[in-house]
């Protein structure tokens, strides 16, 4: 009986031991993983907006549960465009779920876009985050956009990855979300647009401002 009980009380020491260590682990490598992860987050809002210098998170209209964050794109103070990020619950790709940064300007041009996250099968659907496929939503003047197995012969038209026409599909369907989100709030300068950026309620960009610097692409 005291056997059993002295190796409880080792096994006890040796869980909390690894427990303890654990945590320690945990906390040291947050800190670093957010930092990188809003580092990645900017270089997205600037790739998919390039005429923005600084960004700024402002409210979610409509309650829409696939835009997860819509930061508003300012040069000089003006006001150049949005980017839209459609959250991962939907579209949902072959293998898992695709997280994206769609940037619309004010006119409604889609600017860009940027995959920031998907589990699509190497050597195929996650050729979506390449610029031979992503690079074909650049500076597209459309109210949506549709997939195709062949040449593009519309400017609306995207041509798919062979061998990956859902990923296509569901790439193409989160930038759709956008650009009709941006159609319902933004257009002819909508109830959303007219919203004072001083006084939005934002989301901070970094964890340090509430306002991001961006460059170019």
């Amino acid at each position: 009986m005291a056997k059993i009980l002295k190796l409880g009380a080792v096994l006890f020491v040796i869980t909390a031991v690894t427990g303890l260590v654990l945590g320690g682990v945990y906390t040291m490598t947050l800190e670093p993983i957010n930092i990188a992860k809003e580092k990645e987050k900017a270089e997205a809002l600037a790739q998919t907006l390039p005429e923005a210098s600084e960004f700024e998170g402002i409210e979610i209209q409509q309650g829409q549960g696939v835009i997860k964050e819509v930061n508003r794109g300012l040069a000089n103070g003006e006001t150049v465009g949005y980017n839209i990020t459609v959250t991962p619950v939907t579209p949902e790709g072959y293998s898992g779920l695709i997280e994206m940064v769609v940037g619309i300007s004010k006119e409604g041009k889609l600017a860009n876009i940027k995959i920031l996250s998907h589990t699509e099968t190497p050597g195929l659907g996650a050729k979506a985050a390449e610029p031979a496929f992503s690079g074909q939503f650049r500076d597209k003047k459309t109210d949506e956009l549709t997939v195709t197995k062949t040449s593009p012969g519309k400017d609306s038209e995207i041509q798919a990855i062979s061998g990956a026409t859902i990923t296509s599909r569901a790439v193409t369907s989160g930038v759709n979300t956008a650009l009709k989100y941006w159609k319902a709030n933004y257009k002819d300068g909508g109830a959303a647009a007219q919203t004072d950026p001083a006084t939005a309620e934002p989301e901070a960009v970094s964890p340090a401002s509430k306002k991001t610097t961006g460059g170019g692409n």
